[in-house]
C-alpha cells in the first residue's frame, strides 16, 4: 500500500495507488486522529501474501476496512496491524476469505465478509475481548474455547447447526453471548453435566431451530436478558426459568408455538416475577389465562349483550394495551443493555478521547 502521510487535528482524505500482479487498486482512506476515532480504509485489496509484507498500515489504534478484499487475514497481516500499532479492527462489507485469529487485537468486527473459515491456535495467549462475526457462513465454533479473554461474542447470522455451551465456560469474564439467526439444533454439553457462565447477563438464542431448552444444566447466575424467539419451543417451564436464573428482566420467546399450559403458566409466572415478557397470544381453551367469572356468564342487561361479552371485549382490549406496553418495556431493556455494552467498550478505548464503535 505504501506509506501513509503524518495525520493532522482534522479529518484527511487521500487517495493512492497500489500495484500488483493483477493491476492497480485504487485505495482510499478517512481518518480523524484529533478524536481518536476509527481510521476506515476504502476498497483496500490485499489478495496476495508477497502484497501484505509490503503493507503500511496507519499508525493508529483502531482501523476498519470498508468493502475491498482481504484474501488471508494470515499471521503476517496481523503482525503487520501490530507493528502499526493497531488494537481494534472492524471490516464491513469485506470479502475476508479465512480468518486467523490474531493474538494482538483487543476487538475484532467482521461484518458481511463472506468468512467460512476460522483458524485458533490453541497454544496461543489471546487478548480479544470483543468479537463479533456476524452476518458471515461460519458453520461450527471449533477452538473458540481458547479465547478466554472474552467480554462479548456475537456469531449471529452465520450457519451454525451445533453449539456445546460449555464451550464457552472457559471465558470466566464473558457478559454477553448472541447466537442469534443460526441453524442451531442442539446446546447440550459434550464433557461436563453442567455450564456455568458466572458472568454472562445476555443470552440471544433467537432464530435457531431449538425444540428444547436444558435448563437442568444450566448455571446462569446472573442472566438478565434471555431471548428465545423464534425457534421450534412447544413447551416452556416457566417455573425452572425464573428459578434458575434468580436475576431475569426481560424474556423474549415470541413466535414459538407454546402448548396452553406453558402460554398461561408463563403469562402468570413472570407477570408474578416482574419480569418483562413477550410470549405470543394463543388461541386456547381459557382465552388469555382470563378466567370470567362464573357466577356471571349468564347475566344480561335488557337486551344489550351478555355481561360476559362486555368484560371479553374489555379485556381484549386491556389485554392489546398490555402487549404493547410490554413490548415498548423490551425495547427500552434492551436499549439499557446496548448503553451498558457501549460504555464497555469506551473504557477500553485509549485515553483522554473516546471512540466510535463503527456498528
Amino acid at each position: 500500500m505504501g506509506s501513509f502521510p503524518v495525520l493532522g487535528f482534522s479529518v484527511l482524505y487521500a487517495l493512492f495507488l497500489a500495484h500488483s500482479i493483477e493491476g492497480a487498486v485504487l485505495r482510499q482512506y478517512t481518518c480523524d486522529s484529533y478524536f481518536q476515532s476509527w481510521c476506515q480504509l476504502h476498497n483496500a485489496t490485499v489478495q496476495m501474501e508477497a502484497d501484505v509484507q509490503t503493507t503500511v498500515f496507519p499508525a493508529v489504534r483502531q482501523l476498519g476496512f470498508i468493502f475491498g478484499k482481504i484474501g488471508n487475514f494470515s499471521h503476517t497481516f496481523n503482525n503487520q496491524l501490530f507493528r502499526a500499532g493497531v488494537l481494534r479492527v472492524f471490516a464491513r462489507g469485506t470479502l475476508v476469505s479465512r480468518l486467523t485469529m490474531p493474538s494482538t487485537i483487543e476487538q475484532l468486527y467482521l461484518r458481511d465478509n463472506d468468512l467460512r473459515t476460522v483458524e485458533i491456535d490453541p497454544r496461543a495467549r489471546y487478548v480479544l475481548r470483543y468479537l463479533r462475526l456476524q452476518m458471515n457462513k461460519l458453520r461450527t465454533i471449533a477452538r473458540f474455547e481458547h479465547l478466554t479473554q472474552l467480554l462479548e461474542l456475537n456469531l449471529c447470522d452465520n450457519l451454525i447447526e451445533d453449539v456445546p455451551l460449555d464451550t464457552f465456560a472457559t471465558m470466566p469474564n464473558l457478559r454477553q453471548l448472541v447466537l442469534c439467526g443460526n441453524h442451531i439444533k442442539t446446546l447440550g454439553p459434550t464433557t461436563a453435566s453442567f455450564v456455568q457462565l458466572s458472568a454472562l447477563t445476555h443470552l440471544d438464542l433467537g432464530g435457531n431451530f431449538l425444540t428444547q431448552l436444558p435448563l437442568d444444566r444450566w448455571q446462569l447466575p446472573e442472566l438478565i436478558n434471555l431471548s428465545v424467539r423464534d425457534n421450534l419451543l412447544t413447551a416452556l417451564d416457566s417455573s425452572t426459568i425464573v428459578r434458575r436464573f434468580p436475576r431475569l428482566r426481560i424474556f423474549d420467546a415470541s413466535a414459538n408455538a407454546l402448548d396452553c399450559r406453558s402460554y398461561h403458566n408463563a403469562l402468570q409466572t413472570f407477570a408474578n416475577r416482574s419480569v418483562v415478557h413477550l410470549i405470543d397470544r394463543r388461541m386456547c381453551a381459557v382465552d388469555d389465562a382470563i378466567v370470567l367469572d362464573a357466577q356471571g356468564t349468564h347475566r344480561s342487561v335488557g337486551d344489550g349483550p351478555t355481561v360476559p361479552l362486555e368484560v371479553r371485549h374489555l379485556k381484549e382490549r386491556i389485554f392489546l394495551q398490555q402487549r404493547t406496553i410490554q413490548v415498548q418495556r423490551m425495547e427500552i431493556e434492551q436499549l439499557r443493555a446496548n448503553l451498558t455494552t457501549l460504555m464497555e467498550q469506551f473504557d477500553l478505548i485509549a485515553d483522554p478521547a473516546r471512540a466510535h464503535d463503527p456498528f
